[in-house]
């Protein structure tokens, strides 16, 4: 190890156990400390956090994450913190490359590092579900801290870090496993508790209405869903995970045949808004697909398998390889149709 940089990883956590054991084994010879807060375990998780030398504190949970993430960055002495939930660990293949990474950054303005991160279906024999990149790695700042009771995000002195920069994939991969199809539901409900507790509160709305949407879109409030989808997309704060309610929207609007112009619209501007995503294009050409013009649907599509050979951007993309075939295929499809329409 490089004596000259300390690197401290953080956790917080309540009944991790299992989890737990696999992230911290992931950073094995990476970093110089641990710091685990914990916020009311019944299982082992403390037991494993001690095999591993973690340093422990135990926090009453008042239903705010930021609070215990705070007090893991008071405590850590690190030049560099990696702060992680206990269900993500970085892959075997690239854990190695981690300190490597953080020593060869050097300049001092880089403020963080955001981390390619895949999210795993475990009970669905580890089916990819999406992937996105995200601040999981930055430097030891005075003034950083949480802001939020859920989704929380790091601020310094109030605003984002400075100079962020994204680590390609092939050096660091972070697997996380804990949105399982049987898990989203819970997470939904616990949640959106906290959400519409801070939306009551707070004098910024906007950062949460994405995060409202989601939840009320995964309880199949489809209603509540489409509202607060489109109050963040009016918002248009321009946050990493924005295309997410145009998901929402033009999933809801899909539901409906009689609301098909409205999804073209909505697929429209966020072709627009996210020019580089795959996702959208593939949206709108089965918007065109069913109002029966093939040829624009055609089009649309191989645009997607376009953009998908060569995407590599900070927002989520579902589009995977297997729907790169589906695209093909539909391709093929509408080829003939198109060619039977006079």
């Amino acid at each position: 190890m490089n004596d000259d940089i300390k690197i401290s990883a953080c956790y917080i956590v309540k009944n991790e156990e299992k989890n737990l054991r696999t992230s911290l084994e992931s950073l094995q010879g990476a970093v110089d400390e641990i710091i685990v807060v914990d916020t009311g375990s019944t299982d082992n998780t403390l037991d494993v956090a001690k095999s591993f030398g973690a340093v422990i504190f135990n926090e009453v949970w008042h239903d705010d994450f930021s609070a215990p993430r705070n007090i893991a960055l008071d405590y850590a002495e690190g030049d560099w913190i990696i702060f992680l939930d206990a269900d993500e660990y970085f892959t075997a293949e690239t854990a190695k490359n981690i300190r490597s990474v953080i020593e060869n950054i050097g300049e001092e303005n880089i403020g963080g590092l955001l981390i390619y991160l895949v999210n795993i279906d475990v009970e669905n024999d580890n089916r990819v579900m999406d992937s996105t990149y995200v601040l999981r790695i930055f430097r030891n700042l005075r003034g950083l801290q949480y802001v939020g009771k859920i989704h929380e995000e790091l601020k310094w002195f109030g605003k984002n870090l400075p100079n962020m920069i994204p680590i390609p994939p092939k050096i660091l991969t972070l697997y996380h496993t804990g949105y399982s199809a049987t898990l989203n539901k819970a997470k939904a409900e616990r949640n959106l508790k906290l959400l519409l507790d801070e939306l009551n509160a707070t004098e910024t709305p906007q950062r949460v209405y994405g995060h409202i949407a989601q939840c009320y879109h995964g309880l199949d409030d489809f209603i509540n869903a489409e509202k607060f989808a489109r109050l963040d997309i009016a918002a248009d704060i321009n946050s990493t995970y924005a295309s997410r309610s145009y998901r929402i929207l033009l999933d809801v609007l899909a539901r409906d045949k009689g609301r098909l112009a409205e999804r073209i619209n909505a697929a429209k501007l966020a072709v627009q808004k996210f020019s580089a995503l795959p996702d959208f294009y593939a949206e709108l050409a089965e918007c065109y697909a069913a109002q029966k013009d093939f040829k624009s649907a055609v089009r649309a599509m191989q645009t997607a398998l376009e953009k998908f050979k060569t995407y590599d951007g900070m927002e989520p993309s579902i589009f995977n390889a297997e729907l790169a075939n589906f695209a093909q295929d539909k391709i093929k499809i509408w080829t003939k149709d198109l060619a039977g329409v006079k």
